[in-house]
Formats: structure tokens, C-alpha cells, sequence
């Protein structure tokens, strides 16, 4: 144990009993994947104002016996990790002062304030970003052509269900190999757990809806494709926690705001016409410390036996980096990128929002 003993003089010693830090508010603090960490990052506006905030730092941790691991590379870039060690995780005493360190000022890098508060904020009903560049003569349909011209489930089902389906052989696909280790993935660093509601966007023939249907309360599986939503239908129906949502369009994966804890991306997002629209939208529907989980292929033959050169450079229109970039843009921080045995051809990355920096110190905790 981490902590050994009981009683009040041990939990003093301790911290306290680990929390579950979903029940408390936000404030400008990311949860790591573990669950084991609160971080908050910022640019200061100059050296002098980011070690004005670190001695303020200083003074609520020296007065609460309790110090967060502080950072600052750069000049003038800061970091805070708030855990409490003594139990492997957090604990109230590092939720009090998480919330009493937001309270403090903040003279802010006015170009970082900029850029994160448009990342999240940029409104995306105004239609203004184009269509994401990708090979047409490879796509000759469009990304997601083959999928929605064919609404017949049944021409669906025989091309790509089943062992000898192209999304579920598992002798050709990793994701349809490794689909229990992907649902325990999603518990173990992306916070899924029996009261969570996970989405599924992009659910296709349903290949993870039964073993997500196991360890969430519910789960919402958003499919574009008019063929695959029969099938979905049909496949999912017998499950009382599985729901199968019609997106608006391709900009709109149909999630309400506010409503989900997991939101699953799995061989979907290289199909995304409008990929900043759709993740500022997802980032709208997650929860306080929710999270996006990609997974998607290597953009890197080396790495890819199931397909030939060109399939790897015309199917994916870019590399991880590329996609990283683009998910941070929309005001997501990347948590995690976990190595899965079973998808040697797949990177499986966790993103968290990152919170926006307040008009108003402390308000995020009232």
C-alpha cells in the first residue's frame, strides 16, 4: 500500500483517502490519464510575472503543508503537477489547493492567451474551414464515398463484417485482433469506467459496441454512413445501453454538449473531411476531464504489413504528428501516447481539453 495504517493521525499523515476528482469542479487544471495527477501549463507574460505566480505558489502551499511540482522552462513557460504521493494519487487536500492556486492572478503571455482561447473558442458554425486535402485519384469518391454511396446492408455486411470482412478479420485487421485490449485500453488511461457514457463516432459495423456495452452505462454509436447505421441497428439492438445516433454531416457527429465522458475515434479520424470542426464539436460534448482517444495508423510503411507503400501514402492523408497538431489546435492537450502490443500498426493517443484561462481567478471553482 502506499499509505499503510488507518485511522485519523494516518490519514493526516496521508493526505487523506484518495478522491474521485470527477465530483469537483474543473478550474484551469487537466487530468492526467492515470487519474493520478492534476497539471495546469501556462505562458507568463515575462520571467518576472511567472515567478510572481510561483512565490504566490509557494506561500498557499507552505501554509497548506502541501507542495505541487513546479516548472519553469523557457523563462517563462510554467507547469504544476499536483499529487499526493504519499497515496499514489489525489486526495482533497490537492483538489483545495488546486482550487485556492486559481484564485491567484495571473499576468498572462497575451499572445498564449490568444491562441488558447481561440483554439476553443473559435466558433464552428461559420462553415470556414476547407475540406481537408487527400488524394482524389485514390479517393476518387470522395473520404467517405464507398461508405455512403452503398446504403444496401447487405453488400455492406459482406464487404466489410464478419472474419473475412475488411474492418473485422482479425487475421488482416489489428483493430479487430486486439478490440478487448482497445476496451481495457479506454479503461485504464482514458478514464472509462461503469458510470461513463463513451461515443463511438465512426462505429462502422459495431465491431466495439458489445464490449463497450460492458463496462459503460451507456454508449453512443455515431455513424454517418446510412448502410452501417442498419447494420448497427440490427447488430446492437439487443443491448439496452448502446444507442445509434445519425450525425448532422460531416461536420457534425451529432453529440449533444456537455453529455459524454469517452469520445472514441478508432481508424476514423484520416476519414475526417472537416477534422477541426468535427473536434471542436467533440471538445463541446465531453465532460468536465473528458477525454478523446485517436486511434489511427502509422503514416509509415515500415510499420504497416498489411498493406502496400502506396496504400499507406494515399489511404492517410498525413502523419500522427500532423493529427496531433491539428487536435492541440482545437484546444486539446495530448496526455497520452500508450504502446498496445496489438496494434503494431496503430498509435493509440488520449487527449484532454485544455481549460480556458478565466476573466475571473477562481470562478471555475464556485
Amino acid at each position: 500500500a502506499f499509505c499503510e495504517g488507518e485511522g485519523e493521525k494516518t490519514m493526516k499523515r496521508c493526505g487523506g483517502p484518495l478522491v474521485d476528482v470527477r465530483s469537483f469542479p474543473t478550474g484551469l487544471w487537466v487530468l492526467s490519464s492515470d487519474e493520478r495527477l492534476l497539471r495546469r501549463e501556462f505562458t507568463a507574460r515575462n520571467w518576472g510575472a511567472a515567478m510572481r505566480f510561483v512565490n504566490a505558489v509557494s506561500e498557499l502551499a507552505e501554509a497548506a503543508n502541501h507542495h505541487p511540482d513546479v516548472h519553469v522552462t523557457n523563462w517563462r513557460d510554467v507547469r504544476l503537477d499536483l499529487s499526493t504521493h504519499s497515496v499514489g494519487g489525489l486526495t482533497k487536500q490537492d483538489v483545495d489547493l488546486a482550487a485556492k492556486i486559481d484564485a491567484l492572478d495571473v499576468d498572462y503571455s497575451p499572445k498564449w492567451l490568444e491562441k488558447v482561447r481561440g483554439a476553443a473558442g473559435k466558433k464552428d458554425d461559420e462553415g470556414d474551414e476547407e475540406a481537408a486535402a487527400f488524394d482524389r485519384e485514390y479517393y476518387v469518391k470522395g473520404l467517405n464515398g464507398d461508405f455512403l454511396e452503398d446504403d444496401d446492408p447487405a453488400s455492406l455486411l459482406a464487404k466489410y463484417a464478419g472474419d473475412e470482412g475488411r474492418f473485422e478479420n482479425p487475421e488482416a485487421r489489428d483493430i479487430a485482433r486486439a478490440k478487448d485490449e482497445i476496451v481495457q485500453a479506454l479503461v485504464d488511461h482514458a478514464g472509462l469506467r461503469g458510470t461513463s457514457v463513451v461515443a463511438d463516432l465512426g462505429a462502422g459495423t459495431g465491431l466495439l459496441e458489445e464490449g463497450l456495452s460492458k463496462v459503460a452505462a451507456k454508449v453512443v454509436a455515431s455513424e454517418l454512413s446510412p448502410g452501417f447505421r442498419k447494420i448497427l441497428e440490427d447488430r446492437v439492438g439487443h443491448l439496452p445501453n448502446v444507442d445509434v445516433v445519425a450525425p448532422a454531416d460531416e461536420r457534425d457527429p451529432g453529440l449533444n454538449p456537455d453529455s459524454v465522458d469517452v469520445c472514441l475515434l478508432c481508424d476514423v479520424y484520416h476519414h475526417l473531411v472537416y477534422p477541426k470542426t468535427v473536434v471542436r464539436k467533440i471538445r463541446q460534448s465531453l465532460k468536465p476531464f473528458g477525454a478523446l482517444v485517436v486511434i489511427d495508423f502509422h503514416r509509415d510503411p515500415d510499420k504497416i504489413t498489411s498493406h502496400d507503400k502506396d496504400w499507406v501514402f494515399s489511404h492517410l492523408r498525413a502523419d500522427q504528428r500532423t493529427y496531433t497538431r491539428e487536435i492541440e489546435a482545437c484546444g486539446f492537450v495530448q496526455l497520452a501516447d500508450v504502446d498496445l502490443p496489438g496494434l503494431p500498426e496503430n498509435y493509440f493517443l488520449v487527449f484532454r481539453p485544455r481549460p480556458l484561462p478565466l476573466s475571473q481567478p477562481g470562478a471555475g471553482w464556485a
